[in-house]
């Protein structure tokens, strides 16, 4: 059995596991918890007795880090909570909306099973490929390379440093000593990052994965199949991006207002934003 076929039997096990906990419990985050550890896992198992292939070990080692760093993130935020009465109790909230908007028990496991199960897990594997073809294309590193990794690192640090600032946002907004802070007290971040994006950390993730993808361009010259799965990554984004904040308009007034002062993703500054809304946020 070879090492592609070993991750293949991991992926089908995944999605299997990841339905049937489902079904049985109504916790649908199993693909929430597994997002940030398959990806590693892959890769090393890709890169066992290839260790020579410089491109490949970086990558890896990118990967890696990249995993260690949003499980750790998904682990504070709950998302591994477990008793054993009853199972994993940390879940997206965004499941029970989507509850809740499926009607019916059957229409919501069919849901279950295509799209949070197969596609979801069908896509972290698509995205973590790219390794593969890195792999069966040993060339030697040159000055694109070089590059890719600083800006796989770059993104990395940049993705780090958004998740840490919407967690500090969020345990602060609770706190009785942010009670009177009105930026606090509007129910979304505007700090940091979080001043020139709503989503800075969907753009880091999908940036990093861009570059996985460029990786195996660069190895093989080939843009099919590598970039395939990062563009399917970037509208399962925007598909969340657009349930996020209709939730988010539903519960936050102003919401709808601070959308017109920033943009989705890309965390840059736009005119006007801190004289129109910030300032009027005093607090």
């Amino acid at each position: 059995m070879n090492a592609l076929q070993i991750t293949f039997i991991i992926l089908i096990v995944s999605i299997i596991v990841s339905f049937l906990y489902g079904l049985l419990t109504r916790n649908y985050s199993t693909v929430d918890r597994l997002w940030s550890v398959l990806p590693p896992v892959y890769a090393l198992i890709w890169l066992y007795g290839h260790t020579n292939n410089a491109r490949l070990l970086i990558a890896t080692v990118l990967v890696a880090a990249w995993g260690i760093r949003l499980t750790c993130n998904f682990a504070r935020r709950g998302g591994y909570n477990f008793s054993f009465q009853q199972g994993f109790t940390g879940e997206d909230y965004r499941w029970e909306i989507m509850r809740e908007r499926i009607p019916g028990r059957f229409l919501f496991e069919l849901f279950n099973l295509f799209f949070i199960s197969i596609f979801q897990l069908l896509l972290i594997f698509a995205i973590a490929l790219p390794l593969y073809l890195v792999r069966q294309n040993p060339t030697a590193l040159n000055r694109v390379d070089i590059l890719l990794f600083a800006l796989h690192l770059l993104f990395l640090v940049g993705e780090t440093i958004s998740d840490n600032q919407q967690y500090r946002y969020q345990s602060e907004k609770r706190s009785p000593e942010f009670a009177g802070s009105y930026r606090h007290q509007l129910g979304f971040n505007t700090f940091g990052l979080w001043k020139y994006a709503r989503h800075p950390n969907y753009f880091f993730e999908i940036a990093q994965w861009l570059v996985v993808a460029l990786y195996a361009l660069n190895a093989t010259g080939s843009f099919y199949p590598a970039l395939l799965g990062v563009l399917v990554l970037i509208l399962l984004f925007m598909g969340s991006t657009n349930l996020t904040e209709s939730i988010t308009e539903s519960r936050y007034l102003q919401y709808k207002e601070w959308k017109k002062y920033t943009f989705a993703w890309f965390p840059l500054p736009l005119k006007k934003r801190d004289t129109e809304f910030l300032e009027s946020s005093v607090e």
